[in-house]
């Protein structure tokens, strides 16, 4: 094992059907590798069939497997996959993507050029299996390019021109036992972690990708994507990420394109905001959160780039707080509508609450446990009833003040 150069090192956890095509992807290319390189697979106490897909690969591939005992997290379980590599180059691979093995090659035999090199860092692509597509490319760069260590500066610069985020790396072995970097929840990883190996070496961002992130497995794979749900949310850590090597580069000096750079860190962060909302409103998340964003890039001055006008934003979280939250927090056991309120409007709220809502019109109707709806009612004693009775009285009036 002394001449071994690369560990593929891949945490999973209850991902069998994925990791078994991962591991079947890596038989096929392994032999086009022109070095020695072990596969190494972290369960994270999986309750599916990954043990027996393990087994199956073991006379297979140059693989070592660990178990843990119990699920440790998805953080740790990647820490303890790369602790335990061997070779001299380590390489992220989730147990449902793909390698490139040319550039994967092309890549190595950069980092052997460049002793000083902490680690490598490249785009991917993101592929449909099913139809063999290729889809996009996660940022390009017309060269390869080596940033000198410590040269904060320049990697921001590069960041920025670029639009990179620098997930995808092949690190060396003993710059990654020196440094062992975390994530925070307060700045990005993925522009914080490559300053720190910065620190102790170069770093090359290579312009071929040598990784395919998989969309698509197999007709009718619906899996969640993690980056996917962070850009529902995590715009204020891409800022914070930022606004690390800003305080680097500043505190080093270098920074040759500062109005780039300043520019960037204001319209990133929106940017991120936009797109975030855009996800959310497609796959109908919290109609509340919706609105807070809005309302933040309204702030912004970004109305007019809204995926979804502001009103109809406004509108359903409005219906979403009377028919389901307020309910909910409030523990009813139904909601009630009085005044004058379209037949097909009653019916559109329905597909808004689990709970029973039905139309009321006369003030014995309503009860202790309700929640009442009022679109302007005239009937005095049906609005004595509902204010004085029931858990809560909501005009529409009052829904519009409270989603302006």
């Amino acid at each position: 094992m002394s001449d071994l150069k690369l560990s593929i090192c891949i945490p999973t956890f209850n991902r069998a059907r994925y990791l078994e095509t991962v591991l079947a992807h890596l038989e096929e290319i392994l032999p086009q590798l022109p070095f020695e390189t072990e596969v190494l697979v972290s369960d994270n106490a999986s309750e599916d069939s990954t043990q027996a897909v393990l087994e199956a690969a073991r006379e297979r591939l140059p693989l070592r497997t660990f178990r843990q005992e119990t699920n440790i997290g998805a953080v740790p379980n990647i820490h303890s996959v790369m602790s335990a590599a061997k070779g001299r180059y380590l390489v992220y691979l989730a147990d449902d993507d793909r390698l490139q093995p040319e550039a994967l090659q092309s890549a190595i035999t950069m980092l052997e050029a460049n002793p000083s090199a902490s680690g490598l860092y490249a785009p991917w692509q993101i592929k449909d299996l099913v139809t063999g597509e290729v889809q996009a490319q996660f940022y390009s760069q017309p060269r390869d390019v080596t940033i000198g260590q410590g040269k904060y500066a320049q990697l921001l610069e590069h960041i920025v021109e670029h639009r990179i985020y620098s997930e995808i790396c092949i690190l060396r072995r003993e710059a990654f036992r020196a440094l062992h970097p975390i994530a925070t929840d307060i700045a990005f990883w993925a522009f914080t972690i490559p300053a720190e190996y910065l620190g102790a070496g170069d770093l090359i961002y290579a312009k071929d990708p040598f990784y395919i992130s998989v969309s698509r497995h197999f007709e009718g794979d619906t899996r969640s994507q993690l980056g996917f749900r962070d850009v529902m949310s995590a715009w204020d850590i891409y800022r914070g990420g930022l606004e690390v090597l800003y305080g680097l580069a500043l505190t080093h000096g270098g920074l040759t394109k500062p109005d780039m750079v300043a520019n960037y860190l204001r319209i990133h962060p929106i940017e991120r905001m936009l797109t975030g909302l855009r996800l959310r409103v497609n796959l109908g998340a919290d109609p509340l959160e919706n609105y807070a964003l809005a309302a933040r890039l309204r702030g912004l001055g970004q109305v007019d780039n809204l995926p979804v006008p502001m009103a109809q934003i406004r509108s359903t979280a409005a219906l979403y707080f009377a028919c389901v939250k307020l309910p909910e927090t409030l523990r009813a056991e139904g909601v009630a509508v009085i005044g004058e309120y379209p037949e097909a409007s009653l019916q559109q709220l329905k597909t808004f609450t689990i709970l029973p809502l039905r139309r009321v019109t006369e003030a014995e109707g309503v009860t202790e446990r309700d929640v009442v709806l009022d679109f302007g009612c005239e009937e005095e004693a049906l609005c004595d009833a509902a204010r004085e009775r029931a858990l809560a009285h909501v005009t529409g009036t009052q829904l519009e003040q409270k989603f302006v």
